[in-house]
């Protein structure tokens, strides 16, 4: 077991990070929200006008898009953060990776001695 921690182990700590940071990027549909930020909310828009209805129509395209785009854009915050926060546990864990075979050997002595975390 300590040849593949020691080893493969490390490998696979990255691998898994990885794997992580793709599985949100495609439930959250990363690369169609930026590629779609500033479309119409809902494909809601109004075609071609006459000059009577020009201005409001503007008004709705434009406020369709914004709608769009903060709410995609929100999409995208929290897929970020998620993110953010999967990298900061996975570094994290690719440093301590080798000391924790270690903690079979020390958490024990601790407790035996009546230490506490």
């Amino acid at each position: 077991m300590l040849g593949w921690w020691y080893s493969r182990g490390w490998l696979w700590t990255l691998q898994a990070t990885e794997r992580r940071l793709q599985t949100i990027a495609r439930v959250f549909a990363v690369k169609i929200l930026f590629r779609t930020w500033f479309s119409p909310w809902k494909q809601i828009y109004t075609g071609k006008s006459t000059f009577q209805t020009f201005i409001r129509d503007v008004v709705d395209n434009t406020v369709s898009r914004c709608i769009g785009a903060v709410v995609r854009g929100t999409i995208l915050l929290w897929a970020g953060i998620l993110s953010l926060f999967v990298l900061v546990f996975g570094v994290l864990l690719f440093l301590a990776w080798p000391f924790i075979p270690f903690l079979t050997i020390i958490l024990p002595i601790l407790t035996l001695t009546g230490v506490g975390l």
